[in-house]
């Protein structure tokens, strides 16, 4: 084909105008796209009904479904509490290309697998991993509850407020790495507020036997604290057969017998509990309220504590992916570069090491009131 010199002095600005219009073809497409889908693991025992597992996953879909245009997908993790189980199967997600985990399960399964986020190979948000081993780490795991430490000065300063100077300790042994160094805490305050009289037995709640324990619970105390989580329904079991004994004293769980399903077994010892909480009562805060009751009409049950963290989790990762954050090194850089964030369910603030800034703790009394 022959070109005229007319022709070929066309030729440049015709150029610049195709150039042009590429740019900003590719401009509105950046800009109308929606943005590609990241996967987060959601870490927990997926099949073990409705106190644990169910709860966090269906967190997870009411999340998707209040926030339509979250970048995030989430991939089911399944370790069954698991602490032998609990890298393989991140390790397994890891491999699938999930860079982002949010993981609901004891201290134990999270100390098998921090190898996993010692790097910006992924990141971890844990909501219920509450080991003082895990604390001051520059690792990549970050903590939206207190460790067991501020936990366990702020229950050894409540009880030694209660009357009385005599107290059983049941510790459950399913956990050593959250039960163990709790315990250690709780005494060492306990005996630096107060002469108190300990009574410190040790016990597999899961396993509890009745009739193992009524003599060693009919002897004189005047309050009972059951060291244990991972919001076992046994729990209840044991709180209901102190309060057969002592229908008058007063009986102290964790936070992490926050669920319907151990308030309940308790029968009529709900009165007696009093239970230490992340959050406040759901009846003196509107969102929390608001939150645990569009759940409740969505699944039609009630969810556990540990499904607050999930939801602020899911949150703070979704804000920070909406600003175009998408790796773990840049994620966990402006997760810690902002003072306090806010969620729909509170704010959270990390340290330096990405631990919980200050935790507060809340003593809940009309447990009735909080199934309603």
């Amino acid at each position: 084909m022959h070109l005229s010199p007319n022709n070929m002095k066309k030729l440049p600005l015709l150029f610049v105008v195709m150039v042009m219009v590429a740019v900003s073809l590719g401009f509105l497409m950046w800009k109308f796209h929606p943005a590609s889908v990241i996967p987060v693991g959601m870490v927990g025992w997926l099949a073990s009904g409705a106190v644990v597992g169910s709860s966090e996953m269906h967190a997870s879909d009411l999340f998707i479904e209040e926030y339509p245009k979250s970048r995030i997908r989430i991939v089911f993790v399944d370790d069954e509490w698991k602490s032998e189980l609990t890298p393989t199967v991140i390790q397994q997600a890891m491999k699938n290309g999930v860079r982002f985990f949010i993981t609901a399960h004891p201290s134990r399964c999270t100390l098998a697998s921090i190898q996993l986020f010692a790097d910006s190979r992924a990141l971890q948000i844990t909501t219920g991993s509450a080991a003082p081993a895990l604390t001051g780490k520059d690792d990549f795991l970050l903590r939206i509850i207190p460790d067991a430490v501020q936990e366990q000065r702020a229950i050894a300063r409540y009880v030694s407020q209660l009357p009385g100077k005599r107290i059983l300790v049941l510790q459950d042994t399913g956990n050593p790495p959250y039960t163990d160094p709790a315990f250690a805490t709780f005494s060492a305050e306990l005996g630096n507020l107060g002469e108190w009289d300990i009574v410190h037995r040790k016990l597999l709640v899961l396993a509890f036997n009745p009739n193992e324990y009524r003599s060693i619970m009919a002897e004189n105390y005047d309050v009972l604290y059951i060291l244990a989580g991972t919001y076992q329904s046994s729990i209840g079991n044991i709180a209901q057969l102190f309060h057969y004994l002592h229908p008058d004293m007063p009986i102290v769980l964790t936070p992490w017998a926050r669920s319907s399903a151990i308030l309940e077994t308790a029968g009529e010892a709900i009165d007696h509990i009093i239970l230490p909480s992340h959050y406040p009562s759901r009846h003196q805060d509107p969102a929390l309220n608001s939150y645990f009751r569009r759940f409740s009409a969505r699944f039609g049950y009630e969810a556990h504590g540990m499904t607050v963290g999930v939801r602020q989790a899911l949150e703070l990762l979704d804000q920070a992916f909406a600003k175009g954050y998408d790796t773990p090194e840049t994620v966990k850089q402006y997760l810690l570069s902002i003072p306090t964030h806010q969620t729909s369910l509170g704010p959270v603030s990390f340290d330096k090491y990405g631990d919980l800034a200050s935790g507060k703790f809340f003593f809940l009394q009309n447990l009735r009131q909080e199934l309603k």
